[in-house]
């Protein structure tokens, strides 16, 4: 490889890989890891190789040509197998705030962006470099962008199941179609300047971080007013667990039923169990909280819960912890918050919980 195909690699690679850095350098809450990071990377890459062939596919059986092909179909076909990614985390509850949902959605484009540079690197070697910039700083940005849109309008339509009680969530497939459509209304408005690529990236460069940083902004403003709040709720529960009483409104009455049918040392132990559960959660919280404030990332050393959070799994049996889990107070996002805390731990074999 020579000097000049380096150069051509490294505008067609590099650019989008360093905004995507730049985005986890300014999250506040730092909670995206680079291995993290790695992965999405590689899932947006994944969908890229699955796009090659399948845009083959539609240029074969389409009457249309290669240039309607690119600005009225392969926005619809590439977003489409990115959503998949984003969907998928979703789904999984490894999403929780609207900033790790931008980070995470412009993550899995930009690895989409750079599968999708290289095969064209390997395909067209002879292209000059202008091409390469504009698929560098432009292309690649969009891809980014447009999932990372998609992504945050996903969360703000979700909000109300992830923040409600994990037994009533029902995960709902039209979250994602808002922003499936903006997507491909951006994908498809930067596709309509075949004979203009210098005018689609300099609107992409220019529009696409502002963009994003408004987002951030308010993600993050969001999340602090959010994490205040359940912080304070579940101090106010952790109180009371831990004078060794059941809250007293309806669901504390539930689970105080359940503790009184299963005998008085089982009971204890269900007490003790949303004790520990409830103290790791509000530790997440304050600790996302304390993050926000400090430039570095803070870790959380409480290795012996999760240990006890283990233990008393293990005393409660299957068929207890079947009955009790729905009737917990926690929501899909403490259950991340939770997962968060875990990542946080350094140097610490914990149990599976």
């Amino acid at each position: 490889m020579g000097t000049a195909d380096i150069i051509d690699w490294s505008i067609a690679l590099v650019p989008v890989l360093l905004l995507t850095a730049v985005f986890i350098w300014l999250d506040v809450f730092k909670l995206m890891s680079w291995w993290e990071t790695l992965g999405l990377l590689l899932m947006g890459g994944v969908a890229a190789a699955a796009a090659y062939p399948l845009s083959g596919v539609f240029l074969d059986t389409l009457p249309i040509g290669f240039n309607l092909y690119s600005r009225f179909v392969a926005p619809w076909i590439e977003e489409a197998l990115k959503a998949i990614v984003i969907i998928s985390l979703f789904r999984f509850n490894r999403i929780g705030f609207k900033l790790d949902a931008v980070i995470s959605g412009f993550a899995v484009g930009a690895g989409f962006s750079v599968v999708e540079n290289i095969l064209y690197l390997m395909r067209f070697a002879d292209l000059p470099p202008a091409v390469w910039m504009v698929r560098g700083l432009g292309t690649a940005v969009m891809h980014g962008t447009t999932l990372a849109i998609m992504a945050a309008i996903a969360h703000e339509l979700s909000e109300r199941e992830t923040r409600a009680a994990a037994s009533e969530y029902d995960f709902n497939p039209l979250w994602f179609v808002p922003g499936l459509l903006a997507a491909i209304a951006i994908h498809t408005l930067f596709n309509q300047f075949p004979n203009q690529p210098m005018l689609a990236m300099l609107g992409t460069v220019i529009i696409a971080p502002l963009a994003l940083m408004a987002i951030f902004r308010f993600g993050a403003g969001e999340a602090q007013q959010w994490l205040t709040v359940e912080r304070d709720a579940h101090r106010a529960m952790l109180d009371t667990l831990s004078a060794g009483r059941f809250p007293g409104d309806p669901g504390g009455q539930r689970i105080a039923a359940l503790a009184a049918r299963s005998g008085a040392e089982t009971g204890e132990r269900i007490r003790e169990y949303w004790e520990v559960l409830t103290r790791l959660v509000l530790t997440s919280e304050e600790t996302l909280l304390q993050q926000s404030a400090d430039a570095d990332r803070v870790e959380a050393d409480i290795g012996a819960s999760f240990t006890r959070l283990a233990q008393l799994k293990r005393d409660l049996g299957r068929s207890t912890l079947t009955a009790l889990t729905p009737l917990l107070p926690f929501s899909r996002n403490d259950y991340w918050e939770l997962s968060e805390l875990r990542e946080r731990l350094k140097g610490t074999a914990l149990p599976k919980t």
